[in-house]
């Protein structure tokens, strides 16, 4: 039972008790009437003691919760500032990394417009000299600009070790290593 409870039936017997005892008090005024009059009294202020102790016990412990609550709340929003702050830092240095494949591609675009056009140029004069080359001599493959910039990390790769392995002999973040193997997968399968 609830607290409030034990306090409504504690007052209903007070109430049926105090109704009886004004026809005892006119019918016997007798010494052992007073003394458990007194009992009653005793055990009735023993227990609303009980009761207010045990209602302190409770409210110490809603405050301690309350407390711990607001800790964690405090720890957990600490964790979320921090995980924001890492997640616009990732999303500015991929922004970065964009900029640099595109301006990389643009470049490379612009090499092998460039080739093309010095390469057709030779063979206007290889034609005016009567020279035929095979048609195979003519589509030379192009040198991986990505892998001669990044030896040491093809290096590694060549050697089948993992890409935490290379970030660690590198220096680079684990998704730059990524994004850079993926850009010769793609520039050799042009």
């Amino acid at each position: 039972m609830q607290p409030w409870a034990y306090i409504v039936l504690l007052g209903g017997f007070a109430l049926a008790y105090a109704l009886l005892l004004p026809a005892r008090v006119r019918g016997k005024d007798s010494p052992g009437d007073k003394q458990s009059l007194k009992e009653m009294e005793a055990a009735l202020e023993l227990y609303m003691s009980d009761v207010e102790r045990e209602n302190r016990e409770m409210l110490e412990l809603l405050g301690t919760i309350k407390t711990q609550s607001q800790s964690n709340q405090a720890v957990i929003q600490e964790q979320l500032g921090e995980l924001k702050g890492q997640l616009d830092a990732l999303q500015h240095r991929t922004s970065q990394l964009e900029t640099r494949v595109a301006a990389n591609e643009s470049g490379l675009l612009q090499m092998a417009i460039s080739a093309g056009t010095a390469e057709s140029a030779k063979r206007g004069e290889d034609s005016e000299e009567g020279i035929d080359k095979p048609e195979a001599e003519i589509k030379a493959k192009p040198v991986s600009t990505i892998k001669l910039r990044y030896p040491q990390l093809f290096e590694l790769d060549s050697q089948g070790k993992s890409i935490d392995i290379i970030a660690k002999k590198t220096g680079m973040q684990r998704g730059e290593i990524q994004l850079i193997l993926q850009l010769a997968k793609q520039e050799e399968s042009v």
